[in-house]
């Protein structure tokens, strides 16, 4: 498997590097990253073009199921990752006619964009560009 540091990894979320690499927030990231990296690898006998249709299909997927679902480690990687410094750009409940708890669905659609922003990122930097 390949490294990424929790830093590089929350660059890659577009997100806060949460401050150690016990934390639920690191540990969420970090998970992320290895999930991408998995998927990454089974796609990799797709031509360019058939790797990237096949990965925005996989995305909600993805994100969504890497989402945690235990409250307590929702907010904890939450706040680790500084989503209250985040404006995202999946907050907008209205338009899925959600109607459960505002706050906790604030929560979970940072959680998702950042997993959806380090599936698509760590891509690049599988394939080499080491910006991260």
């Amino acid at each position: 498997m390949r490294e990424a540091s929790i830093p590089q990894i929350a660059r890659m979320a577009e997100c806060s590097t949460p401050e150690g690499d016990d934390t639920d927030g690191a540990k969420f990231l970090r998970e992320c990253f290895n999930m991408a990296e998995e998927l990454s690898l089974e796609l990799r006998d797709f031509r360019n073009e058939d790797y990237d249709m096949r990965i925005d299909d996989l995305a909600d997927e993805f994100a969504d199921g890497l989402v945690p679902i235990y409250t307590n480690e929702l907010w904890n990687v939450w706040v680790d990752c500084g989503g209250y410094r985040f404006d995202g750009t999946y907050r907008d409940f209205s338009s899925h006619g959600d109607t459960g708890d505002t706050m906790n669905r604030i929560a979970q659609a940072d959680c998702y964009e950042w997993a959806r922003n380090v599936l698509f990122n760590a891509q690049v930097y599988f394939r080499g560009n080491r910006d991260y």
